[in-house]
């Protein structure tokens, strides 16, 4: 048996996708306008050379030394966004007495 749906069902799922696209549409704009000013800084690290590079308005500011991780723990490969950044002190070195 086919079921026959009624044309007000119809109009409310339609009403409902257009809802979802515009919302949608709206997030991406928002986030879009968001990430083109807010980018004033990217920092690209290079594992393989063990290399961090600084950029500030997509011109390139100061390289640093870094190191990647472990065999066991390597580091992450990817596109990141820093959310929270933290003092830290003085960093990782041991103090030899």
């Amino acid at each position: 048996m086919i079921k026959v749906i009624k044309l007000k069902t119809i109009k409310k799922i339609i009403i409902i996708m257009a809802v979802i696209l515009i919302i949608t549409a709206l997030l991406k704009w928002t986030i879009s306008v968001y990430a083109n000013t807010s980018n004033k800084y990217k920092i690209l690290v290079d594992v393989e050379d063990s290399k961090l590079y600084l950029f500030e308005n997509d011109k390139l500011k100061k390289t640093y030394k870094c190191s990647g991780g472990k065999w066991s723990t390597p580091s992450p490969i990817g596109t990141w966004k820093i959310t929270f950044k933290a003092k830290w002190g003085e960093g990782f070195r041991a103090e030899v007495f």
